[in-house]
């Protein structure tokens, strides 16, 4: 017998309780396709597609070569693989590619695409550092930064991922955690003054990190009641301890506590290397709550 998927186990639970199928959407809905079971995958392919373009976008303005080629693995190989997984049958997604003029999703494998060409070109070719093609290749970091939540910020119905501060927030996100581990790969291959002079970008990074988030929850509550139940929802039940321990301890807690420590560039490769962990881990906690706490607004309207 087959077994039930996730939206049928809510739908037609063996004990009577739960959702009832009349009630589909005639209420605050969460999403469950983009992070519960395979969705899992989304949330990873995101997360690791944006912190390699971030790696990549940072590493051009210090024509890092190193840089530019862990960027580019970890686009494609963690990124895409884990998309993959999520996608399913290779055989079937292949035709998402045929639709960029409507979905986000498409134009996101497109522009991944030509970002796989061009950066292959970028780091075999002798001056691939030359404005033109920095400018070029900084776009298509930018674009893959903002993918994931650009993909999400389109749908209307979901109020928590709709917010005008969205998109922002991914770029800030993206450059942030790939600046972070530029610095620590300058730190731990001995440039200590190249990772103490970064100092200064990891600070203003961290303080617009911060002053997105502040804005996404101030934003996303004050939208509707569909976007304050979504930040109840990270504040509450299941999300608490994701919330607290992720978002509030390491996301924002840990790397102010190692910033001000190496403030004015009194850098530390310990140091730098544990405030690059708590961040990877902040933002995964970050967007996991974002995708999770996800409400869709009711079709019919209260009286």
């Amino acid at each position: 017998m087959k077994e039930p998927n996730e939206l049928e186990k809510i739908m037609f639970h063996p004990t009577g309780n739960g959702l009832k199928p009349y009630e589909w959407m005639m209420r605050p809905t969460r999403q469950m396709e983009w992070i519960d079971n395979k969705g899992i995958f989304l949330w990873l392919a995101f997360f690791f597609s944006e912190i390699g373009a971030g790696l990549y976008f940072v590493s051009l303005f210090y024509e890092y070569r190193a840089g530019i080629v862990l960027g580019w693995l970890v686009t494609l190989i963690l990124g895409g693989l884990i998309h993959v997984l999520y996608l399913g049958n290779p055989l079937r997604a292949w035709r998402m590619l045929m639709k960029p003029a409507t979905s986000e999703l498409s134009r996101g494998i497109w522009i991944i695409g030509v970002f796989a060409a061009l950066g292959f070109l970028q780091m075999v070719t002798a001056g691939g550092f030359n404005i033109v093609f920095n400018v070029i290749m900084g776009i298509l970091c930018l674009l893959i930064i903002s993918h994931g939540f650009a993909t999400m910020n389109v749908i209307r119905a979901l109020p928590a991922w709709s917010s005008n501060i969205v998109l922002p927030f991914s770029i800030i996100s993206g450059v942030w955690v790939g600046q972070q581990i530029l610095q620590f790969m300058f730190a731990a291959s001995g440039s200590a003054l190249l990772a103490s002079g970064m100092e200064v970008w990891a600070e203003s990074f961290f303080f617009a990190y911060f002053l997105c988030l502040v804005l996404y929850v101030w934003g996303t509550w004050h939208a509707n009641e569909i976007g304050q139940t979504s930040i109840k929802m990270m504040v509450d039940g299941d999300l608490k301890k994701i919330t607290l321990i992720g978002v509030g301890g390491l996301a924002v807690i840990l790397p102010l506590i190692f910033t001000l420590i190496m403030w004015g560039g009194q850098t530390n490769g310990v140091l730098i290397f544990l405030r690059l962990a708590a961040i990877c881990a902040g933002d995964l906690a970050v967007r996991y709550i974002i995708m999770k706490s996800a409400v869709y607004t009711p079709l019919l309207e209260k009286n």
